[in-house]
């Protein structure tokens, strides 16, 4: 082989490796410091390690590619790849992932850990297929009740209050138990606190921070809850053939490392957040055993019974949060 036809061949190869190299992009609606974009690093850095560098993961936080919802649209479009969005968003689409945010399916971050070895996980699987997308992975964001006046420590508790859910089911719940329902952005809950438009709300403790509710509510409830906000880590109905069935399963993989990461590090934000809002002078309350198994019943009678008659198959659903998967 001549000089000149060697150099030729080994730019050639260069020129293939550097078509080959693929970078991903993620997307997500929240700020750098919050654990949700820390997620998305923690996911970056396994699909780096898993694919040897040959795809890349770039993020883009704080709605800089779609505003919140319309990240969904990205998706399908192909536009972004990954996306760390808010499981019950689909639920126009999909009703089923409604149970991302359904009372009592979740005590703890951990818990969320357990689906996938159990028959839901396929089911919400299919279902958000149905909508266009994939749903590589997931993580549960804890949420808790803050409120003005008298504190909210039991279900009947709420009764006369005004209060802004975490979605239809949690709304449900809150009107079986005396509560008006307020229906505002997450970016109004601080003006319609101080206000008194509300005087409860029920939302995850990152919104707590994120809004500096601890300016405007007196009481919070603190320790292992009885509602979570399911995270699903959607990905584009184009990303396998983008970066070939190798490394999307190597993706795969790194998705479903990551949760373990999330699940701590949600986790130790909430403990963060509870202490920070009790250091502000918010009288934070940490639920007894009685308390939370006062919220389980609760939501199994209200909760359940809205997803029940509400959401096609929810039956199915709630079973097969206990059904362990067949081989």
């Amino acid at each position: 082989m001549t000089m000149r036809r060697f150099f030729i061949t080994v730019a050639a190869l260069c020129v293939g490796t550097a078509v080959s190299a693929e970078t991903l992009r993620l997307s997500h609606s929240y700020t750098e410091d919050d654990t949700r974009h820390r997620w998305a690093e923690k996911i970056a850095e396994l699909v780096d390690e898993k694919t040897d560098g040959a795809v890349t993961v770039e993020i883009f936080p704080n709605q800089q590619l779609f505003k919140a919802r319309e990240q969904y649209n990205g998706l399908v479009q192909n536009r972004i790849d990954l996306a760390i969005y808010p499981l019950p968003w689909l639920s126009g689409r999909a009703p089923l992932a409604e149970i991302g945010a359904l009372p009592g399916v979740v005590s703890e971050p951990a818990d969320g850990l357990e689906w996938r070895s159990r028959e839901i996980w396929p089911m919400l699987q299919e279902a958000v297929a149905e909508t266009g997308v994939t749903l590589a992975g997931g993580g549960f964001a804890m949420g808790t009740i803050g409120n003005t006046g008298e504190p909210i420590l039991l279900p009947e508790d709420m009764d006369g209050h005004k209060m802004r859910g975490l979605g239809r089911a949690t709304e449900a719940m809150m009107m079986a138990n005396g509560a008006t329902i307020t229906s505002l952005p997450a970016s109004e809950i601080y003006q319609a606190l101080q206000t008194g438009v509300l005087s409860g709300v029920l939302t995850i403790y990152s919104s707590f921070e994120g809004y500096n509710l601890q300016e405007v509510v007196d009481h919070m409830l603190i320790g292992k809850g009885f509602v979570g906000a399911m995270h699903g880590l959607l990905a584009a109905p184009g990303l396998e053939d983008k970066i070939g069935t190798e490394h999307y399963e190597a993706v795969l993989s790194a998705v479903e490392e990551s949760e373990a990461w999330f699940v701590e590090a949600a986790a130790a934000e909430q403990a963060d957040i509870a202490a920070a809002f009790e250091a502000a002078g918010v009288t934070v309350h940490r639920l007894d055993d009685d308390q939370a198994a006062a919220w389980q019943a609760d939501a199994e009678d209200n909760a359940w019974s809205y997803f029940r008659e509400n959401v096609p198959n929810g039956d199915a659903a709630l079973e097969a949060l206990t059904t362990p998967l067949s081989n």
